[in-house]
């Protein structure tokens, strides 16, 4: 992690877990960067959309206890509600509902979300596809998922995950209004990895914006209550998450990824807010907990994820990428332009803050003409090809057995 932080590709709190044993959990520099205060294992961050895990465990006990059917279909709460006669819960848990997040029209308060100018906008989109049919990830699901789970709880949905959820495992650092908190913990948000004391923090965004779909703030420490919860059936019992982590359709199940590492099933989800990152991936056959919170937006959490189980599993792995030479701004400005990928497509090459960029992703200088692009899983060597009096013509790179050459425009 040490690595990673001086390649700027991680700012934030960790905590890596396995069978009950804390490995790593700490954090890595600076959780207010103007007045140069440290991350820890304690500091508070914006989780976005890992609020998902929640709201869909939420949902799931709601069904346990008989106060829905996750085959309800949403006529039963808005009955003049498009296809809601065809949507149902269980299409809202695992994005396959259809319900768009698309805007059509401008003039829609993007992150306006009380339920009824909520449910009148969304009236108004037309679906992605016909539910049951297709999978899309849908924020606006998940709003509508939180109304209803109001509805048959009698509680707000956010005293819904403090009862049925925080309180149960004594998540004591975890709440709702982020911008109203006052803790001397509290994580400042950036857009980007700050290269001065002066550079602004990124805006907040209401907790009522993303509402069921993103509006926890919490700790490492809390999240990992969490995962010990739904290990210790504490939450829900295990053939109900069994079906949570089975996907019907693309690699979703109820809140939560689904992929396979090692011939191991690992559930994970990722969250994303104005400036803030976070990452939840859980091997739960092995107990394996990897938790990421970063107030850095731009950083790539899943590939350092890999990297981890790489090591617990003792497998292969990269150490980042970083600079091996140091170029000047005038050299570095030799490679900015357009290459051509394929025909109609091009990868841009931008310098700033003296560093080479190819859409939004850093090369790091290993010589001059040569470059590595470290996107967290994967590493690859750019090599840049000059004409006899200089100028640069492209650059070619290897993916497998195939040579690409990128033309310069």
């Amino acid at each position: 992690m040490l690595a990673l932080k001086k390649a700027k590709k991680f700012n934030g709190s960790i905590l890596v877990a396995q069978k009950g044993n804390l490995l790593l959990h700490k954090g890595y520099g600076n959780r207010n960067f103007r007045d140069g205060l440290a991350c820890d294992s304690s500091s508070i961050y914006q989780i976005a959309s890992v609020t998902k895990p929640f709201t869909a465990v939420l949902a799931l006990k709601l069904a346990e206890q008989k106060k829905l059917s996750l085959e309800d279909k949403i006529e039963k709460y808005y009955d003049d509600f498009p296809k809601a006669s065809t949507v149902t819960i269980s299409h809202l848990l695992n994005h396959t509902s259809g319900i768009s997040d698309h805007q059509p029209d401008s003039s829609e308060a993007r992150y306006d979300s009380e339920e009824k100018t909520f449910i009148e906008l969304l009236k108004k989109r037309p679906f992605d596809f016909d539910p049951g049919t297709s999978w899309k990830y849908s924020n606006s699901g998940y709003i509508l998922l939180g109304y209803i789970i109001e509805k048959v709880s009698g509680l707000t949905y956010y005293d819904a995950i403090i009862q049925y959820v925080f309180k149960p495992l004594k998540m004591n650092q975890s709440g709702f209004d982020f911008t109203a908190l006052k803790d001397k913990r509290k994580a400042v948000g950036y857009w980007t990895f700050p290269d001065h004391k002066t550079d602004e923090p990124a805006k907040l965004i209401h907790y009522s914006a993303p509402a069921a779909a993103g509006a926890i703030y919490s700790t490492t420490g809390d999240l990992y209550k969490f995962h010990v919860g739904l290990q210790s059936e504490k939450l829900v019992r295990a053939s109900v998450l069994e079906n949570a982590y089975t996907p019907v359709i693309g690699n979703y199940g109820y809140g939560w990824f689904v992929d396979y590492f090692n011939g191991r099933r690992l559930v994970h989800h990722s969250g994303d807010i104005w400036g803030f990152k976070s990452e939840f991936a859980r091997v739960p056959e092995d107990d394996i907990c990897i938790v990421m919170l970063s107030n850095i937006e731009d950083e790539e959490l899943h590939g350092i994820t890999i990297k981890i189980l790489s090591i617990l599993y003792g497998l292969p792995y990269q150490m980042p990428a970083e600079n091996k030479v140091a170029l000047t701004q005038e050299e570095l400005k030799e490679y900015e332009g357009k290459y051509e990928l394929r025909p109609n497509e091009f990868i841009a090459l931008t310098v700033k803050n003296d560093i080479l960029q190819g859409n939004g992703q850093v090369l790091y200088a290993q010589k001059k003409d040569l470059f590595m692009l470290d996107n967290g899983r994967e590493q690859r060597e750019l090599t840049f090809e000059r004409n006899s009096a200089g100028k640069i013509l492209g650059f070619k790179f290897r993916n497998g057995e195939i040579e690409t050459f990128c033309k310069k425009n």
